[in-house]
């Protein structure tokens, strides 16, 4: 089946690398992006969006596919329309628990991820990824590097949330000309250009 956002006609908007840390809420929310699927989680961290496997191996000790807990990043797979939860250690026994690896991940062996086979390897499309605590201001950069992907109405409303000197900043700098307006009560979706947004800084 075709993915209906490859099909649309996407709005590229530029957002200065210093005002990263507005997209923060967005990021933790869920937002967007466009990978290689059919990869396990290893890969896709390492080899599409070039994180350090140490860094992967070290940083990164929570993750959630689909809301299960992931404690082998080599044998989760990532497939179209999954959600990527990545996180720091959490506090306390929860975070211990629900670690990867960790000496407590055996009390949830029966919500633990267990792997998937790789049907669509090589195929593109999207995944949500969703970003918490210290891998915020690490993860952030490189996921907005590679672009990050919003439905029109959402980017809409999240610009409407800023304050008025951040969203001035961001028609002055050339970010995406007008700011995307919501539609009405009753007034129907646009399907054109426009519909969806992606949202990218420089490298």
């Amino acid at each position: 089946m075709a993915n209906p956002l490859m099909e649309e006609k996407i709005q590229t908007v530029k957002w200065e690398r210093r005002r990263i840390p507005l997209l923060y809420p967005a990021l933790q929310k869920g937002v967007l992006v466009r990978v290689r699927l059919g990869v396990s989680i290893r890969s896709l961290l390492c080899g599409q969006l070039g994180l350090d496997p140490d860094y992967v191996a070290k940083r990164i000790q929570t993750a959630f596919l689909n809301g299960k807990p992931v404690d082998d990043f080599e044998e989760a797979v990532v497939g179209e329309g999954a959600v990527l939860t990545l996180s720091g250690a959490l506090p306390g026994l929860a975070g211990a628990t629900l670690r990867k690896g960790g000496f407590y991940s055996s009390m949830r062996a029966s919500v633990s991820y267990t792997g998937e086979p790789g049907k669509e390897r090589g195929k593109e499309g999207f995944l949500t990824v969703r970003i918490f605590n210290i891998l915020l201001p690490e993860l952030a950069p490189v996921l907005l590097a590679r672009g990050i992907f919003f439905p029109q109405k959402e980017f809409a409303a999240f610009l409407e949330e800023l304050g008025p000197k951040e969203r001035t900043d961001y028609l002055r700098d050339g970010g995406g000309g007008e700011v995307p307006r919501q539609p009405e009560a009753g007034e129907p979706r646009e399907t054109g250009e426009g519909a969806w947004v992606v949202v990218q800084s420089e490298r």
